[in-house]
């Protein structure tokens, strides 16, 4: 592949006829080459199904190693086909005539000119037989298609559909237009990685200071006009964060002339995506508002909405908007990205094989309550939608009451909560009773009211899901019974409660192994054991266990390091961290004397329960986090 992608017709013709005389090249050798797969990966693959990568190619992304997009670009590689910069292509004018842009819009694809006879176009799936066919039928023209990234092509279809801007801000990017950061903001966008100034995000704030200027948008806008650059600038952010699969988007304003900052939350910590000028902050915040369906005239008091942004154009997505008022006047906004997905297999919840096995003993039962506790964002909808997605078959029916629904699932009956026409979890779950289930889940205990009917339904031979904020298993019992539950009832009904937390995942591609000194494991023995029942040995055998090896002297762990793949931070991705509080007769006894959460604690470790201590611990002798992640899951 050249190093710079073709800008031009020209230099494409060139591209071209160099990779003609190129030496082909296996999907493996591509894979490795742009950081997909790492080489253990790979191997492993291979010694699995050796056909994997010659037939079987998409069953990577069945498998979540990369997504559809990495694969197709990886495939356009193999097949030897030119890769362009979309962003900063000089695309010829009179070629737009033969298809609309909401034709290349729906399809994803972008007209770039004619070359030899041939009508070049921009694809992020060019090896697409379907795509080629479809292009000859829309335009009767042979057709010559080439890769480029789907986010650049999104971007430059919309500068495209705003051709009063183009004369204000041409791509080449003159220095009189381009917004310049404030001297101390653009030291810290240095210094973040991603938080540098991005050019489709760039170019859209230049945009709207240009309008703002121009007198064509006002500063505190009633209506924002939807070809206005404010408005896509709002939503390039917001297809921004969900490429970057951001949990949620922080806007934080400052009064006066200081610059109002964006942050995204990825893999639970927080980074910085942009800086925008402060006359910009009023028309944002107002967008913001009317997506949401919001008061824009309330300043004072905060406010909650949604945003579904299919509605906006920008695909299946719903956004929770928090709205809170700060100091001079100020307002900061919150929007946590809920994208619809499917659920995540149990496989690959980074369960332990005790607590797979546990969790599939409780999904067995016909009747009684399975409750997920843990701190908000923890996975607990996730834990409670991947044990469905077991039990839903067709001699099983399922409903669930939610807010929001973040997780759909095909045969599962789902219903949105809404407080405002009182729909609440609780007349929802009494619903649910005169509906004829099998299970229900109820999105969360938040009430003496909804933990009631909760009950009521598990003991009327139904088997309920549900969720906590608590830290522990054993404070999730406790806080029920404060909640005004009848003891008795509650501890015969409980199944069993699943606590989690979230912590990073060391990065596959840098991580560091090294020999754990024997000090070192004596202390994290003792760590290990510290406010449970369980002896400094009975810690050091469960330990060694984990790592699958009989002597201290062969323990090694990992630490993280960084490198391209992981943006420097050493660490990619998430994993949940467990422990599994099983009901039985000594815990029911103690649930109906209304024991204290240290006896039933101690009463579920000698029973066989791993704390989130344990697993984290486990999981760190086992190369799967280091010891600073394991720590925050307990700490």
């Amino acid at each position: 592949m050249p190093q710079v992608p073709p800008t031009t017709l020209a230099q494409l013709a060139r591209a071209t006829e160099i990779l003609k005389f190129a030496p082909l090249v296996s999907l493996a050798e591509v894979l490795l080459q742009m950081g997909l797969l790492s080489r253990w990966e790979l191997d492993e693959l291979q010694r699995e199904d050796p056909q994997l990568l010659r037939s079987k190619s998409f069953a990577l992304v069945e498998r979540r190693l990369m997504t559809a997009e990495a694969l197709c670009h990886a495939l356009a590689r193999t097949a030897g086909i030119v890769e362009v910069n979309a962003a900063h292509f000089e695309i010829t004018p009179n070629v737009l005539e033969l298809l609309p842009l909401a034709v290349q819009r729906k399809h994803n694809m972008l007209l770039l000119g004619e070359l030899n006879d041939l009508l070049v176009v921009a694809s992020c799936h060019p090896t697409s037989e379907d795509m080629h066919r479809h292009l000859f039928m829309l335009t009767s023209r042979r057709v010559m298609l080439v890769w480029a990234d789907c986010q650049a092509i999104n971007a430059r279809l919309d500068l495209m559909d705003a051709p009063a801007l183009l004369p204000l801000l041409p791509l080449s990017g003159d220095a009189d237009v381009k917004f310049a950061l404030p001297e101390k903001a653009a030291s810290k966008s240095a210094d973040g990685g991603d938080a540098a100034l991005q050019g489709d995000m760039a170019y859209f704030v230049a945009a709207a200071v240009k309008e703002l200027s121009s007198g064509r948008v006002r500063e505190e806008a009633v209506e924002v006009n939807e070809s206005s650059s404010m408005v896509r600038m709002v939503k390039r952010l917001i297809m921004d964060a969900k490429e970057r699969q951001a949990s949620d988007i922080h806007i934080e304003t400052n009064s006066g002339e200081e610059v109002t900052r964006i942050r995204l939350r990825r893999d639970g910590d927080m980074e910085l995506y942009q800086v925008i000028p402060a006359q910009l902050r009023a028309a944002m915040i107002s967008r913001i508002k009317v997506m949401a369906r919001l008061d824009i005239s309330e300043h004072r008091r905060p406010q909650d909405g949604k945003i579904n942004f299919n509605e906006f154009g920008g695909g299946p997505l719903e956004l929770r908007v928090a709205i809170m008022p700060t100091h001079d006047g100020m307002e900061d906004v919150v929007m946590r990205l809920l994208a619809s997905s499917h659920p995540v297999p149990l496989t690959e919840l980074g369960l332990q094989a005790r607590d797979a096995e546990a969790i599939a003993r409780m999904s067995m039962r016909s009747f009684g309550l399975i409750l997920a506790a843990g701190p908000t964002g923890s996975g607990k909808t996730t834990t409670l939608h991947s044990m469905l997605a077991e039990m839903n078959t067709e001699d099983c029916k399922i409903w669930t009451a939610e807010d929001p629904i973040e997780i759909t699932q095909f045969g599962l009956r789902q219903v949105q909560v809404n407080p405002k026409i009182g729909l609440t979890f609780a007349t929802a779950m009494q619903g649910f009773l005169r509906a004829d289930p099998d299970i229900i889940m109820v999105g969360e205990i938040r009430d003496p009211e909804t933990a009631k009917v909760v009950i009521e339904g598990a003991l009327t031979g139904h088997l309920v899901l549900s969720t906590l904020h608590t830290n522990s298993a054993a404070e999730s019992v406790v806080r029920l019974l404060d909640l005004g539950m009848e003891a008795m009832n509650f501890a015969d009904s409980l199944v069993g409660v699943v606590a989690q937390r979230l912590v990073r995942c060391l990065c596959s591609h840098c991580a560091q192994e090294r020999a754990l000194p024997p000090a070192e494991f004596a202390k994290a023995v003792k760590e290990y054991v510290q406010g449970s029942p369980l002896s400094e040995a009975e810690g050091a055998e469960r330990l060694l266990a984990a790592a699958g090896v009989e002597s201290p002297d062969e323990l090694h762990e990992k630490i993280a390091k960084g490198c391209v793949h992981c943006a420097g931070k050493g660490y990619k991705g998430r994993m949940g961290i467990y422990e599994i509080l099983e009901n039985d007769p000594e815990i029911r006894r103690l649930i109906q004397r209304n024991a204290r959460p240290t006896e039933i604690y101690e009463e579920a470790i000698r029973a066989g329960m791993h704390s989130l201590r344990h697993d984290a611990l486990e999981k760190w002798l086992q190369g799967l986090i280091d010891l600073p992640q394991a720590r925050q899951a307990y700490l």
